[in-house]
């Protein structure tokens, strides 16, 4: 057994040798703890070190909680030098330290793998709990307010290693600001203007094969922030109330954005497609639900395909994409004998036989390619859900809103502008769209801009978290009557997580750390401390 994984066997009894079970619950209880993890996450001249410093403050001022924030942009200063990249990171120019901090952190990620820098934030962690986190009478480790704040993760595989080892701890902010706020804080900062676009592309979709792909990793988060304006008092009130949410520091309800979201993430599970699930939800313009829609085949005199256990238990009569021909995607199929015509139309001379294959293999490879839709059977979520809100609501659409689990496509956009609604709120961004540039007499991503309409990034608790952040336990409020009083500095989290777990997870990511040669044995998050053989 590794030093790393001898904690266990070195700790003290977690339970008493009566064997009384009926306390079983109440001794597993008491190996709960009140820590959080926070994960920032948003696209390149973002406010992220605001929003962390506006949650370092409100959880220590109003919860009485220690707070740290871990920059991972520090690890790659630490670490560069190990993959051989760049000699140095520059402290000025602004964007000389911003691109040699890309390139190294994607030659580390390229080098040690894609979750490296999160691996060396619960590194961290670890070693904070290490440090001031133990019981000196039997070595335990004990629960403790302490929020560390993680900013920020830029791909998936960091955020998947913070949620596999916190799970429950963990809580990810997303935080955006519209592309011309985020330029305009860039020039600020002495970004050349002739890179920012460069910069933001290389951020979104990454320049590597392990870089940063925060375009995919953001639409994950559990909350999300919309940062128009840099008003430090909208902020203060925004974080307020998801750490009142998450600590369950007064009763609060959703509002009416976030319960339309989640109609519309709901939704989406109903679709079968291949592809990927959409789900959408219209309101009137007093913000309540008129209906949903999601991507689905159509069926004649109206609707969509369903699962429908009583009338077709057996699915013979579900003809979407699925189920029919072998289960395919009709859409693929055309976009491959498009660009089979397209070879052959070059002729031999063009594009010998012997690299047909080949050709069309590169053509289907192309991005604007991949983004023909129009060979597709299934009817998109938006069309869906507007069709069943004029059937159901009929006029009350004009003037509503839409509320999309994925930005609109340009053909789904002049419809939408067509139907008199006036807002759309999306969470996932789909860069294939060309709504604006088709349609930019119409619509605009700008929230200030009154006079069309507006595409703008949903803000508010994710769908995912919906009912563990919105659902109250039986009980929960009331004593005797009465409402009960909840002091913020001493709230607790509504999602508990045993400590017993998390010592034991962050060590095997320090082990994989010291094989890795970036942290060493001697090193104490590695070494355990004078208690005993402790894991790191």
């Amino acid at each position: 057994m590794s030093a790393i994984h001898k904690q266990a066997a070195n700790e003290a009894p977690l339970f008493d040798e009566t064997p009384d079970s009926s306390e079983t619950h109440a001794t597993l209880k008491t190996t709960h703890t009140s820590e959080l993890v926070i994960a920032l996450c948003g696209p390149i001249g973002s406010p992220l070190h605001d929003v962390a410093a506006a949650i370092e403050g409100a959880i220590t001022q109003k919860y009485g909680y220690q707070s740290k924030i871990i920059r991972l942009s520090d690890f790659i200063s630490q670490h560069f030098d190990k993959v051989g990249g760049e000699k140095s990171i520059p402290k000025t120019p602004k964007i000389a330290r911003v691109e040699a901090l890309i390139k190294s952190g994607d030659e580390m990620r390229d080098s040690f793998g894609s979750s490296i820098l999160a691996d060396l934030a619960v590194s961290e962690i670890r070693l904070d709990r290490q440090k001031n986190g133990q019981d000196e009478a039997n070595g335990r480790f004990v629960s403790r307010r302490i929020c560390h704040i993680i900013d920020s993760i830029k791909n998936q595989a960091e955020l998947d290693l913070l949620r596999e080892v916190y799970r429950e701890v963990l809580y990810v902010f997303g935080v955006f600001s519209p592309t011309s706020a985020r330029e305009a804080n860039m020039r600020a900062a002495d970004y050349p203007r002739e890179k920012i676009h460069a910069l933001m592309e290389r951020d979104a979709r990454g320049g590597a094969a392990h870089g940063q792909t925060v375009g995919d990793t953001f639409p994950q988060s559990d909350f999300f922030l919309r940062m128009d304006t840099n008003s430090q008092t909208g902020l203060n009130i925004k974080v307020e109330r998801y750490l009142d949410l998450i600590l369950g520091a007064r009763i609060a309800t959703p509002t009416k954005e976030e319960s339309a979201m989640y109609a519309a993430a709901s939704a989406a599970s109903s679709s079968a497609c291949l592809s990927r699930q959409v789900g959408a939800a219209v309101t009137d313009s007093a913000g309540e639900v008129l209906a949903v829609g999601w991507n689905d085949v159509p069926k004649a005199f109206g609707g969509l395909y369903q699962t429908d256990r009583e009338n077709d238990p057996h699915g013979a009569k579900d003809l979407r994409c699925y189920n029919k021909d072998g289960g395919k995607c009709f859409n693929d199929e055309e976009k491959h004998l498009l660009a089979e015509a397209l070879i052959e139309s070059l002729g031999d001379d063009v594009v010998p036989k012997a690299k047909l294959d080949e050709a069309v293999q590169k053509i289907l490879s192309d991005k604007k390619l991949q983004g023909l839709i129009e060979f597709s059977r299934a009817i998109h979520a938006e069309m869906h859900a507007i069709l069943n809100a004029l059937k159901l609501g009929g006029n009350k659409v004009d003037g509503g809103s839409i509320f999309v689990t994925t930005y609109p496509c340009h053909g789904c956009a002049r419809h939408i502008v067509a139907s008199g609604i006036h807002n759309v709120y999306y969470i996932e961004p789909y860069r294939k769209s060309l709504a604006t540039k088709l349609h930019g007499d119409a619509v605009t991503e700008s929230e200030s801009e009154k006079g069309l309409v507006r595409l703008l990034p949903f803000e508010g608790v994710a769908p995912s978290r919906y009912l563990s952040i919105f659902q109250m336990k039986p009980n929960s409020r009331k004593i005797n009557g009465k409402r009960i009083a909840i002091v913020p500095g001493e709230a607790l989290p509504k999602m508990e997580k045993s400590l017993q777990s998390l010592p034991e997870l962050e060590g095997m990511v320090v082990e994989k750390l010291v094989k890795r040669g970036l942290l060493t044995v001697q090193s104490p998050v590695a070494r355990g401390n004078t208690d005993g053989p402790h894991s790191a």
